[in-house]
């Protein structure tokens, strides 16, 4: 029995087989129309929601409420990269001893130094000028920590890093130039606390990017691998 209904699916024929029409379906966008989409994929590998940024985080997968000078309206910041937190530990047990040791040393300086003597007033201006003092040696070991940072948006990479109140080094590269990502771990505490220093080599003049004692370096070499690949 012959079946007179037209075939349907991406070809549909008409009545004369020898006209031939193409549904919507399959004509593809002229090559002049076609935006080439110029941004990498988001990586598999990263989170899918915003999370928040405290003072003491180390590591961030889209951080929240993070921006920085010249940052374009499509650019968005996938990964905020500090040195890992533990690595503050040995100035932080300092700060903690120098509060300490006023404590005992205090009630027998008459003792110690029996030779000088000194006013009640003039020890309380002494105390408080040593805890001051104190107090900018945390200032600045926090302040070098925390904007010593790194931040990888679906563009580029940016390494800002800090050696001093007045020194500052910025580098910048774009994605597209990075040639290879890898990371190196060394010791019992690196692998325990899970931290390493991640090396971004990038192609041309352009120098090589590091994160120094960053956390998780398997993930941020796996979503950097991802960005570049």
């Amino acid at each position: 029995m012959e079946n007179n209904e037209p075939l349907s699916g991406e070809f549909s024929l008409a009545k004369d087989s020898s006209q031939t029409s193409v549904s919507p379906q399959a004509v593809s966008e002229s090559p002049k129309t076609k935006k080439a989409n110029t941004t990498p994929p988001s990586p598999t590998s990263l989170s899918k929601t915003r999370n928040p940024v405290h003072f003491y985080t180390a590591f961030c997968e889209r951080p929240d409420g993070v921006t920085f000078d010249a940052q374009e309206e499509d650019e968005e910041i996938l990964l905020l990269i500090r040195q890992h937190f533990v690595t503050n530990l040995p100035w932080i047990f300092g700060a903690l001893l120098l509060i300490i040791i006023p404590l005992f040393i205090i009630p027998f300086i008459s003792q110690l130094l029996p030779i000088i003597q000194l006013e009640p007033i003039t020890q309380v201006f002494f105390v408080l000028f040593y805890y001051l003092v104190v107090f900018g040696f945390i200032l600045l070991n926090f302040s070098l920590w925390y904007f010593h940072v790194a931040l990888v948006t679906n563009k580029r990479i940016i390494d800002v890093d800090l050696y001093g109140i007045l020194v500052r080094e910025v580098a910048e590269t774009k994605l597209d130039l990075v040639e290879d990502v890898s990371y190196t771990q060394i010791g019992f505490i690196q692998s325990f606390f899970n931290f390493g220093d991640v090396d971004v080599q990038t192609a041309g003049p352009t120098s090589n990017v590091e994160f120094e004692k960053a956390p998780k370096p398997v993930l941020i070499t796996r979503i950097l691998g991802d960005l570049i690949g």
